[in-house]
């Protein structure tokens, strides 16, 4: 069990669980807060009036793998026309709960040949955006399509322009990504979600 001391946020103190840290501190300006293994530490760390360690303010230390997880999406809809409708579709969880999701369907001309691969490319490049905007520095993605993986790890060569500028984005992001593969349509909640945010995307 872990012990997560506040101390700056909109309350401080020890509380024993991450949901009600965050509650706390997510988008609290300079928010100082850790994660101890003993409540002792944790008021120590509360009441202390020493400027904090460095390694004491990372968002990473409490918003680590464990707890911020990303599910990303994206939809193809061929118009009579001969065009494409894409879109991208993202959601975020800290600690099983959600607290962000977005679409659109900004897609660049050139990565329309792409189709639905380009949507879940975008899908992972705004929850990047996003992680750098919070400063979460390490998260679980999970995705349905193994190219989105395997070109940032090298696995697969990127041969393109737009999968070699996202594979150079996701590496220089300075996110640490663990990749989880999910079967499409197998009835996993979250990837049901992000489905159909890619697809009111698409025809937004």
């Amino acid at each position: 069990m872990k012990f997560y001391a506040v101390r700056r946020g909109r309350a401080t103190g020890v509380f024993d669980s991450w949901d009600a840290c965050r509650k706390q501190v997510f988008k609290f300006p300079n928010a100082e807060y850790k994660a101890f293994p003993t409540r002792e530490e944790a008021i120590a760390f509360v009441s202390s009036t020493a400027p904090p360690r460095k390694n004491q303010t990372n968002p990473s230390d409490v918003s680590s793998d464990t707890f911020t997880a990303i599910w990303v999406d994206g939809s193809c809809f061929p118009q009579s026309d001969g065009s494409l409708r894409i879109g991208w579709g993202l959601l975020v969880k800290q600690d099983g709960e959600e607290i962000y999701r977005a679409n659109g369907n900004d897609i660049p001309p050139e990565a329309t040949n792409h189709r639905n691969v380009a949507g879940e490319i975008f899908g992972v490049l705004k929850a990047l955006e996003w992680c750098q905007k919070q400063g979460i520095a390490e998260v679980t993605l999970y995705f349905d399509y193994q190219g989105l993986e395997s070109w940032a790890t090298g696995a697969w060569q990127a041969k393109l322009p737009f999968t070699q500028l996202y594979a150079q984005t996701v590496n220089t992001s300075g996110v640490r990504i663990h990749w989880s593969k999910v079967k499409a349509h197998s009835g996993v909640p979250e990837n049901e979600i992000v489905d159909q945010l890619a697809k009111k995307g698409a025809m937004g």
